[in-house]
C-alpha cells in the first residue's frame, strides 16, 4: 500500500492539551512509516513538538483562518485530510471544497457540532471512545458504518516504568494526589473528585501528609486555588501545589510515583499505564477508582469525559479504604496496567489508525 500525504488541521480551546498530544503521537507513527504529515494549527508549543517528530507545520491565525483556505488547498501537497475537533474539521471541509480529497474526521469529545449537516461531505469518522461512537451515530445522526473507535493509547516507555508499591509511595510520610489537565470549565468536575479522595485519604492515613499536585494551567486556575485552599484549611494533613505545564514525557513519570491520579482522557490512560491508582473524573461523569467494573466503564467513556449510560460507580471512599492494604493496592495497579497494555498499547492503536486511514 502506498504512503500518503496527510493534512492534519487541529484546533481546541487551549494552545496545548490532550488532543494536540494525541495528534503529535499519531504523526510520529505515520511519519515513521513513510507518510508525510502537515499540521494546520497555531502556537509555539504545538509547532515545536510537531516538527520534532518530522511533521511539517502550516501556521494559521484562527481569528482569520478563512483567509488561508485557498493557500492551503493549492500550496500544500496532500491526498488525505485527517481533521481534529470542530475547528479542525471546519478547516478540513473548507479546504476540501477546493481540493476534493479524502477526508476523515476525528471526534475527541461529546460535542454536537451539527454533524448531521455535513457528515455526507466526509468519508469517515473515528471517535476516541466507544461512548463517542455511540454519540456520533445516535446524536450526530452519522451513518453507523462510517464510524470507528480509535482510543487513546500509551507507548512502551510508560508501560516499562517500574511499578512503585503502596509502601514505597508513602515512604517518608508523604503521599501524592496528582491531577494533569487544562484548568478550564470542562475539567471542573475533577475538583469535587479530588476533594472527596483527599478527605478519604486524610482519614485513612492521618499520619501521612497529602499533597495535591496540580499539573496544567488555564483560565479557571483561581477557582481551583480557592477550592483547594479551602480543602487544606479543613484538612490539617492536606496541602496543594500548582506546577503549571511540564513536558509531556515528564507527566507519566510523576504519575508513576503518585499514590492517586485524578484525571480523564489521555491522562487517565497514561496514569494506568504508569502504575498509578486512578480516579476517573471526566467532563460528563465520574467513573470511580479504575478497577473491575469501574475500569470497564472508564475505558468505554474515556474515563468519564464522554459520558456513560446506565452506570453507577462504586463508592470512592469505600474503594480507597479497600485498597489501603498494600497487597490489594499493588494488585490493583498491576491488573489495571495489564488491561490497558493489552488493549491500548500505542502499537495496537497505531494499527487501528492505519486501518482507518487506509495507509501504510
Amino acid at each position: 500500500m502506498p504512503s500518503k500525504k496527510i493534512l492534519m488541521p487541529v484546533r481546541t480551546v487551549a494552545e496545548w492539551g490532550g488532543v494536540h498530544e494525541w495528534t503529535v503521537d499519531a504523526a510520529s507513527s505515520l511519519v515513521a512509516r513513510g507518510n508525510d504529515v502537515t499540521f494546520v494549527g497555531q502556537g509555539d508549543t504545538f509547532r515545536e513538538r510537531a516538527q520534532a517528530v518530522g511533521a511539517s507545520f502550516f501556521e494559521i491565525d484562527w481569528n482569520e483562518w478563512d483567509n488561508d483556505i485557498e493557500r492551503i488547498a493549492e500550496d500544500v501537497d496532500f491526498d488525505l485530510i485527517f481533521s481534529h475537533a470542530p475547528g479542525g474539521r471546519q478547516i478540513g471541509l473548507a479546504v476540501n471544497e477546493i481540493a476534493n480529497k479524502e477526508h476523515v474526521v476525528m471526534v475527541h469529545g461529546a460535542y454536537h457540532d451539527y454533524m448531521y449537516e455535513w457528515s455526507d461531505r466526509v468519508d469517515a469518522f473515528v471517535a476516541a471512545s466507544p461512548s463517542l461512537v455511540h454519540f456520533v451515530q445516535r446524536f450526530g445522526r452519522v451513518a453507523p458504518w462510517k464510524v470507528t473507535n480509535l482510543p487513546n493509547a500509551a507507548p512502551s516507555e510508560i508501560f516499562n516504568l517500574p511499578l512503585v508499591s503502596h509502601d514505597e509511595k508513602l515512604s517518608g510520610g508523604v503521599g501524592r494526589i496528582l491531577t494533569a489537565s487544562r484548568l478550564s470549565p470542562d475539567k471542573i468536575p475533577q475538583i469535587a473528585a479530588v476533594e472527596e479522595a483527599a478527605e478519604s485519604l486524610s482519614r485513612l492515613y492521618p499520619d501521612i501528609k497529602w499533597v495535591i499536585d496540580v499539573y496544567g494551567d488555564g483560565p479557571l486556575k483561581a477557582v481551583y486555588e480557592q477550592r483547594y485552599a479551602a480543602l487544606s484549611r479543613r484538612l490539617a494533613n492536606v496541602s496543594y501545589k500548582f506546577h503549571g505545564w511540564v513536558a509531556p514525557h515528564e507527566v507519566p513519570i510523576l504519575m508513576n510515583r503518585a499514590y492517586l491520579t485524578v484525571t480523564a482522557g489521555m491522562a487517565g490512560m497514561r496514569a494506568l499505564a504508569a502504575g498509578s491508582l486512578c480516579l476517573g473524573a471526566g467532563a460528563r461523569d465520574t467513573v470511580g477508582i479504575q478497577v473491575n467494573r469501574n475500569l470497564r466503564a472508564g475505558l468505554w467513556s474515556n474515563f468519564g469525559d464522554h459520558g456513560v449510560l446506565r452506570f453507577q460507580a462504586s463508592s470512592i471512599s469505600d474503594d480507597l479504604s479497600r485498597y489501603a492494604v498494600s497487597e490489594a493496592y499493588d494488585d490493583a495497579i498491576e491488573r489495571a496496567r495489564v488491561a490497558v497494555e493489552n488493549g491500548n498499547h500505542q502499537e495496537i492503536v497505531n494499527k487501528l489508525m492505519l486501518s482507518a486511514l487506509q495507509c501504510t
